[in-house]
């Protein structure tokens, strides 16, 4: 069977049949699945590149279609106990236009980006460029988005920091590994990645512990002040608070990526809709709204279920907001007992936003008085 699967791959191929390409390229994962054999299939499946328009998500856990993972010829860093490779290197396919930010920050962007595409000329006039940047912020607004857009845009890879290689449980290798890794990329034209980065670079007043975590943040010190220009050090925390006072002396700049503001909130959705539901009538102000205090990431899980919605409930045209607020409902009630306060905040919420008593009625299958009474009871108003 892999035989004439291979010959079908080569066939589209060579035909330019991507839908044929892609087709039989599934058959084939599928095939090596159903053997056990499931990294064979990843590989296979990571390999496959279509130069199509891809669409970007927010959420941190960025999935493969935001890059490309590069095999290396040069040996990765290994941790010594656990044998794990301590870095991946990636090829990000994702730019400026891919991402949501205000224009503060969108501006302090690609600042940074004019920076390191004239390295060289900043160098020879005595200029150190900015070359460590430094990403706080809660979950899903885009830290690791963000940096990516930063390689895609200087057409550099990522060497990615694996953090389960990276800490080791044996005294000292936490420190080895972070030399090994700035040893490895000391040479090459690279952006190196550093998530969940107060994991190695937390204060250093901790009595509890027994001296490791001042000798990782001393050695990670120690190797950022000798990192060469040629690096360009991007790392990202969701707990900025935590980090050593020491740490953020090392960065040219830091930038926080907030909660996104309603013009955000509309770009990434007005994004989706042309990408996922442009067959459909849809009332973007009413989506924008109801997103408000929202993640990039919540945004697009929205987003997402409302499209699984539309074709399972065969929508044809109009996406009505009943269909929205039915979508937003069981998004936000999810853990939510229907007789607590926040089960009613939930639906106050949409009627404050203009959806009907009516609608609220259809979703919950409570009546518009009762509704009506517990809101008024709970001290829920307009005003």
């Amino acid at each position: 069977m892999k035989s004439t699967l291979v010959v079908k791959l080569i066939e589209a191929h060579s035909s330019g049949d991507e839908d044929a390409f892609k087709n039989a390229l599934n058959i084939l994962a599928e095939d090596e699945e159903r053997k056990g054999n499931f990294a064979t299939a990843s590989m296979l499946r990571n390999a496959y590149v279509n130069n199509k328009k891809r669409s970007v998500s927010y959420n941190d856990n960025l999935p493969s279609e935001v890059y490309f993972s590069v095999q290396s010829s040069t040996p990765m860093p290994k941790d010594k106990d656990s044998a794990l490779e301590l870095l991946e290197i990636l090829t990000p396919k994702v730019t400026l236009a891919d991402v949501a930010l205000p224009e503060k920050t969108l501006q302090a962007v690609k600042q940074i980006i004019k920076e390191q595409k004239s390295v060289e000329k900043l160098i020879e006039k005595g200029v150190a460029p900015a070359n460590r940047l430094l990403f706080c912020g809660p979950p899903g607004c885009g830290k690791t988005l963000t940096a990516y857009v930063l390689a895609g845009e200087l057409q550099i890879p990522v060497a990615y920091v694996k953090l389960d290689g990276l800490v080791s449980s044996y005294l000292g290798q936490t420190g080895t590994n972070i030399r090994k890794i700035f040893d490895f990329v000391k040479n090459k034209r690279i952006l190196l990645f550093l998530d969940e980065f107060d994991a190695i670079a937390k204060k250093r007043d901790d009595s509890n512990d027994l001296g490791e975590l001042k000798r990782v943040v001393t050695t990670l010190l120690q190797n950022m002040d000798a990192m060469p220009s040629n690096v360009f050090l991007v790392a990202a925390t969701n707990h900025h608070h935590l980090l050593d006072p020491a740490i953020w002396r090392r960065f040219n700049s830091s930038i926080l990526l907030e909660l996104p503001n309603v013009e955000q909130r509309t770009q990434i959705i007005e994004r989706f809709c042309s990408e996922k539901l442009s067959e459909y009538d849809i009332d973007i102000r009413t989506l924008s709204i109801l997103s408000e205090g929202m993640s990039g990431a919540e945004i697009q899980g929205f987003m997402q279920s409302l499209a699984k919605h539309c074709v399972l409930q065969n929508i044809k045209k109009e996406i009505s907001q009943k269909d929205i607020a039915e979508i937003w409902f069981q998004q936000n009630t999810l853990f939510v007992s229907d007789n607590s306060d926040d089960y009613m905040k939930a639906l106050f919420k949409l009627k404050k936003n203009g959806i009907s008593l009516r609608t609220l009625e259809e979703i919950t299958s409570i009546p518009k008085s009762t509704l009506d009474y517990r809101f008024k009871k709970g001290g829920l108003s307009d005003e």
